[in-house]
């Protein structure tokens, strides 16, 4: 007769215990972190705090994974109340934070499928018509001009957007009107300053300001011909940062005079800028619901823009969205000199309709 093998006791280990106890502690932040996310709106280091959450998202489903690894190599059997208790502590927050940051959307996936296509197939998928745009927070206090001008003219784009443009940077940096003849400065000794420098002919600018901030705006229109097959819209920006008590009310306001201006015509268009917000935050959120228009982000990386000085660990506060029939082909972010505390971006979207 065949007995039944008896069930392996689960018990507490020296190591088992350490990792339960640090683990715990790692979680902690986290725990704040979505208190943090449910009460931002009252209070400004709150909301200062929000804009961490996809760090401390992907920071919690790494323990989660190290949790499961350790617990199967060294065959961790701690008594069952225990492991439940311990599966909440991280699975609550690394859930609730993934559904709020979205972490997956980083990945590069939007071009997964073209890129095992061959080199004959993706030329024959290439637009008839393609429009780089970037944007570029140069930094008021910026007097590298000639690393400015290298930068700006490494991106190869066919439009800049430049913020905190300054007089003397308008001065400094004429050179600038060789390789974009087409342009626009709308310079201040603050950090409003705008330019548009743009190598398509027959630009038609626009210099305004949004609600009662009165937030200087730069818009563009784009002709329709060799560039795009109908005419296309811009906007750049720079909204207020919330780094003083209470401006993210001010920064949420032109986020929502942005979208009055999104729906204020059929046309392409495209907001470009730097935003001053996470695309996680309930204000960059609430843009991309209330308006239909697509964050060219998504699915591209996660393109960290500030400071600049983390690199790939900072923040993406800088974006480009565009309206619904405009499809994006390609998102960049790239690290430009410590004089700057912004990475640029470039967007890249089909032009042809």
């Amino acid at each position: 007769m065949s007995t039944k093998a008896k069930k392996e006791p689960r018990h507490w280990t020296l190591w088992l215990g350490i990792w339960f106890v640090l683990s715990v502690l790692a979680a902690l932040p986290a725990w704040g972190a979505m208190y943090v996310h449910r009460n931002w709106n009252d209070n400004s280091i709150f909301e200062m705090a929000s804009h961490t959450q996809w760090h401390f998202a992907v920071g919690m489903i790494s323990i989660c994974l190290l949790d499961a690894i350790l617990r199967w190599w060294h065959r961790w059997r701690a008594p069952l109340l225990w492991r439940m208790l311990h599966a909440a502590i991280l699975l609550a927050p690394a859930v609730y934070l993934s559904m709020v940051a979205e972490p997956w959307t980083s990945l590069p996936l939007a071009n997964l499928s073209s890129a095992n296509r061959s080199s004959e197939n993706r030329s024959e998928l290439k637009p008839a018509k393609s429009l780089s745009i970037a944007s570029w927070n140069v930094f008021i206090d910026n007097h590298e001009y000639q690393i400015i001008e290298k930068t700006i003219e490494s991106l190869d784009a066919d439009i800049v957007l430049l913020i905190e443009v300054t007089p003397e940077h308008r001065s400094r940096l004429r050179s600038l009107d060789k390789s974009y003849p087409h342009s626009y400065w709308a310079p201040r000794t603050n950090t409003q300053g705008l330019a548009i420098l743009s190598r398509i002919p027959g630009m038609k600018f626009r210099e305004g300001v949004l609600g009662k901030s009165q937030m200087l705006t730069l818009e563009a229109m784009m002709p329709s011909g060799e560039y795009a097959d109908k005419p296309i819209r811009m906007l750049g920006v720079h909204t207020a940062s919330p780094n003083q008590h209470g401006r993210f009310k001010v920064r949420d306001e032109q986020l929502a005079d942005i979208a009055d201006w999104c729906q204020q015509s059929d046309l392409p268009s495209i907001v470009i800028g730097d935003l001053n917000i996470t695309p996680w935050s309930h204000g960059f959120k609430q843009l991309l619901s209330s308006t239909g228009w697509t964050d060219t982000r998504r699915y591209r990386g996660f393109f960290a823009t500030w400071p600049c000085g983390l690199g790939v660990v900072g923040i993406p506060i800088d974006h480009a969205i565009v309206s619904p029939g405009l499809k994006v082909i390609d998102r960049e972010a790239g690290f430009s000199t410590i004089d700057s505390d912004h990475q640029w971006i470039r967007t890249t979207i089909d032009a042809s309709f």
